[in-house]
């Protein structure tokens, strides 16, 4: 009888070890590369949620300042170069990882070339539109990148393996939790900040004109109506997560805050009068506001990493 040893190279269990490895192997280099194309995905969204941040309040303060209102020169004149160190992070950043298009990276540049370059002689019209323009553009980034990382990479490759059973699944919370932070967040935050920079033009002028007008108008019904699509949407989306986003309790504590800021815009700046409201005040409750809203976004960011995070780690045990 001959005795063929474990370690033979010809052994048939020796060679499905070794297919094995070779399997395990490849399959790992996969996970590896998708699951980098998914974090520089998420780093992105970040570097996007900032700059459209950066760029809404240079629509209002540029707007305030065509009005002559000179007091936000100092804070505009960091603000542009903030814009402008964030949009080359930006670049910089999508051109390594690759998860921007070249034709998206363009965009990006010329909006921004085309927004800066000799701002103050543009219409106060044509430069409301061009930052919102370039807003709606990443925001269209933005959701693209979102798509990316619904489902957790070891969800697309071991579709079959079970999770723990007291914890829910990661891909059903990000799938819930995205649109939220990615989608309607922003939409609302975005109507808000296009009120914020007409309202501040408006009361640095002293009166609201025609035209100025029936966008105002559009704007504060626009956030009337979001604010109570994503008060529900908050409600069942985040029902149990307060404590891993706090800024979720922030939005109900500052209801009263934003309904007084509507309030005031459609009495004293659509009221027909002489406004008397003070720019800057508008200016900075609208961005208080704003900011509460963007601080949930930016913690959602941050939970779906963490939770993809502990999604792998579970997957690798």
């Amino acid at each position: 009888m001959t005795v063929v040893s474990k370690f033979n190279p010809a052994c048939p269990l020796a060679t499905d070890l070794k297919s094995l490895t070779h399997n395990a192997d490849l399959t790992l280099t996969i996970f590896s590369k998708r699951y980098t194309e998914q974090r520089d995905a998420m780093v992105l969204l970040r570097q996007l949620h900032h700059l459209s941040k950066a760029v809404q309040r240079h629509r209002g303060m540029s707007m305030a300042l065509l009005a002559g209102n000179r007091a936000f020169e100092e804070d505009f004149t960091l603000l542009q170069c903030e814009v402008e160190r964030r949009l080359a992070a930006l670049e910089a950043f999508a051109a390594m990882a690759g998860s921007l298009s070249d034709r998206d990276r363009q965009n990006v540049h010329n909006a921004w070339y085309t927004i800066s370059a000799h701002w103050q002689d543009d219409d106060v019209i044509d430069n409301f539109e061009l930052h919102s323009h370039f807003i709606e553009q990443m925001q269209g980034m933005s959701i693209a990148l979102a798509q990316k990382i619904e489902r957790p990479i070891t969800r697309v490759m071991a579709p079959n393996r079970v999770a723990s059973a007291n914890k829910p699944i990661v891909a059903m919370r990000s799938v819930e939790l995205l649109p939220f932070i990615v989608r309607r967040i922003p939409e609302m935050v975005e109507q808000l900040a296009r009120m914020r920079g007409l309202a501040t033009y408006a009361a640095a002028k002293g009166e609201c004109e025609y035209r100025l007008d029936r966008k105002l108008r559009f704007a504060v019904q626009c956030v009337r109506a979001q604010h109570e699509a994503l008060r529900v949407y908050a409600q069942r989306i985040c029902g149990g997560l307060e404590t891993e986003l706090p800024s979720v309790n922030l939005m109900k504590t500052y209801e009263l805050k934003l309904m007084f800021l509507l309030n005031k815009v459609e009495a004293d700046v659509l009221g027909g009068n002489r406004i008397m409201s003070e720019s800057a005040q508008l200016f900075a409750l609208a961005t208080e506001i704003i900011d509460v809203y963007l601080n949930v976004a930016q913690e959602g960011l941050s939970l779906v990493a963490k939770w993809h995070d502990e999604d792998l780690e579970a997957w690798l045990a």
